[in-house]
């Protein structure tokens, strides 16, 4: 006799039933697996296949964030190793590098992220934080403006910043060339004839066309550095006569000048396209 011949016809009943809920949960956890696969898939999708207007190459970008990252502010880390002492500069722009490259990774890696969450092809600097606050903790979702136009006042300010520098970099120098060999002009007429091809370099929008002229600029830079070193490093003092560390009061201007000579978190988030 069958063994389930013996039982009662309602335990039978019962395990059927139960056998069946078992293959509908079954069944039902598979299709939440392949639409999660499905759901990835897309995502991966929109991030591979963003619709960016004249997106910039791999070549591109390189050259972009080279000159981004690489200024004028080397010139001035002999003064920031000054103020910090030898052993303080070394190690502290080794770890002060270390972190901007961090930042900017996690940059990156965050904007990725919300924009597969938000199914948004592109996003910001601003609006990554923006984003940030308006998904993250109920409690901070209110000030998402209010982080989006603060990130915009600091980069404003810093960016704004760095052009007067090279501004004024740009027309000192230019000014000294020409008196050595020409003429002396006051330094204030360069600054007129400059302020021409600059306005009109600032009318280029995407950063597609602008590579010629980051490229073009990075190689007379790193040309002006090679020779600038190759006379500054020669008859160097011994090591002997220079501070291992330098006072308390000092650290803030070589953590300026530091940060100053190599930090481009600014342009990452548009050169990522």
């Amino acid at each position: 006799m069958n063994e389930d011949d013996t039982k009662p016809p309602s335990i039978t009943k019962m395990s059927s039933k139960t056998k069946s809920e078992e293959k509908q949960r079954l069944l039902e956890t598979e299709h939440q697996v392949v639409d999660l696969e499905h759901m990835v898939a897309s995502d991966e999708d929109l991030l591979c296949n963003r619709n960016i207007e004249h997106p910039t190459s791999n070549f591109d970008t390189m050259v972009h964030l080279l000159k981004g990252n690489i200024g004028t502010g080397i010139l001035a880390m002999p003064d920031a190793f000054r103020n910090a002492g030898w052993v303080i500069g070394l190690f502290g722009t080794m770890i002060l590098g270390v972190i901007c490259t961090h930042c900017m990774h996690i940059l990156v890696e965050c904007s990725r992220e919300l924009c597969r969450r938000t199914q948004t092809p592109a996003l910001s600097f601003s609006e990554v934080v923006e984003v940030s606050f308006r998904t993250g903790p109920e409690f901070l979702q209110k000030y998402s403006k209010f982080a989006k136009c603060l990130i915009n006042t600091f980069l404003f300010i810093t960016q704004l910043g760095f052009c007067c520098v090279y501004f004024v970099f740009v027309a000192a120098n230019l000014q000294e060339v020409i008196k050595h060999y020409f003429v002396d002009i006051p330094v204030y007429w360069y600054f007129a004839i400059l302020l021409v091809p600059l306005i009109l370099l600032n009318w280029i929008k995407s950063l597609k066309y602008l590579t010629p002229a980051s490229l073009f600029a990075s190689v007379i830079m790193s040309s002006g550095l090679i020779i600038t070193f190759f006379y500054m490093l020669q008859g160097l003092p011994p090591v002997s006569s220079m501070n291992a560390f330098s006072s308390w009061g000092q650290l803030p201007l070589y953590f300026g000048t530091a940060v100053y000579a190599f930090e481009g978190i600014g342009v990452v988030s548009c050169l990522k396209y």
